[in-house]
């Protein structure tokens, strides 16, 4: 058994041995080979093509972001740290002075912002986007889904506005409104009114009138979006909870909502990040009836009307830096809520 083994051995390395030589002579060749030499410098030009080609095309989007999002966001940052002294001639300092005026702003009204006001306006349309929007659009997208009669019919209304232009959108619907349009008929005709109010020019209509304008064209909401996410939702799931008996709420809070969790979570963190961003349409309806304002449009305004950077980049800066902890701690909560193991 012994020789067995040591012959066996010896074969063994005999064979490295040669393979290792042919290998070496391959190696050899190789190197000396003009053709491989050719081949290689293909492969190097071909390499350098594909380079420049996926540079050439990633170059102008990587441009767009530097300059759009980038040096915009850093300008407007170091915006909130400088002014300028009129009395000096037009000369840009550096001050902490912006943020102690933000605070006057809030207390004090001062610079003829009620900015108090213009945040509860803010909040109600933030809560249009999410308190009535989303439990909208899941409500929505379940009907659809079940693929009830008129589905389709139905779905052509709602998306028509958003196909329409926003401007001839709320044009027709002020003259809709309007006293000679069919609602303002209806008011004088059906229910005795003397007159119709003008719903956006009047202080005490305006405000309820651009949240009606929101709600109602609201009405969609994201349901493109929860119906992709629906769709996703196994049919042999909703089988076994009819076996059980479940109802349609039971089936929406404990089926449809969990599995379409990764999706609506994420509205849920989006909506929460423009907590102080939310507003309606008042360029197009109010655009200078100060009672309708939102801290959006506010920061727009100042920089339209009268060219103003340094405070609206302030209480932008304030906003991001109370809005940014808010988030994350939403992100953290929601995405561990539900688990489609």
């Amino acid at each position: 058994m012994s020789e067995e083994k040591v012959v066996s051995e010896k074969s063994i390395r005999r064979r490295r041995a040669i393979s290792m030589f042919f290998y070496e002579i391959g190696r050899y060749i190789h190197m000396v080979n003009p053709f491989a030499k050719l081949r290689g410098k293909r492969k190097q030009k071909l390499r350098k093509r594909q380079l420049i080609f996926v540079w050439g095309m990633l170059a102008i989007p990587i441009i767009h972001f530097l300059i759009f999002w980038v040096y915009v966001n850093a300008d407007a940052i170091t915006m909130a740290f400088r002014n300028i002294d009129y009395a000096a001639g037009g000369i840009e300092y550096w001050t902490f002075d912006n943020f102690k005026e933000v605070w006057k702003m809030f207390s004090q009204g001062n610079a003829g912002a009620d900015l108090l006001a213009y945040g509860k306006n803010t909040l109600r349309y933030w809560l249009v986007s999410t308190v009535w929007s989303m439990p909208h659009s899941i409500l929505l997208t379940y009907a659809f889904h079940k693929k009830l009669r008129g589905r389709k019919v139905f779905r052509v209304f709602l998306y028509l506005p958003t196909i329409i232009c926003s401007v001839a959108l709320t044009g027709i619907f002020r003259s809709f409104i309007s006293q000679k349009g069919i609602f303002g008929a209806f008011l004088i005709d059906v229910c005795g009114w003397e007159r119709v109010p003008n719903w956006f020019q009047e202080i005490e209509y305006a405000n309820g009138a651009l949240l009606f304008y929101a709600i109602f064209f609201s009405m969609a909401g994201s349901y493109v979006l929860y119906s992709g996410a629906m769709a996703n939702v196994s049919t042999e799931v909703t089988e076994a909870a009819y076996m059980d008996g479940v109802s349609m709420w039971q089936e929406i809070w404990y089926i449809d909502i969990p599995l379409m969790w990764p999706t609506l979570s994420m509205q849920v963190i989006t909506t929460f990040s423009t907590l102080f961003s939310a507003s309606g349409p008042i360029l197009l309806f109010t655009p200078y009836i100060e009672e309708t304002y939102t801290w959006g449009y506010w920061i727009f305004d100042q920089v339209r009307r009268f060219q103003s950077y340094y405070l609206p980049a302030t209480l932008g800066l304030c906003f991001t830096i109370i809005a940014f902890p808010i988030a994350m701690l939403v992100k953290h909560k929601v995405e561990n809520m539900y688990t489609t193991e």
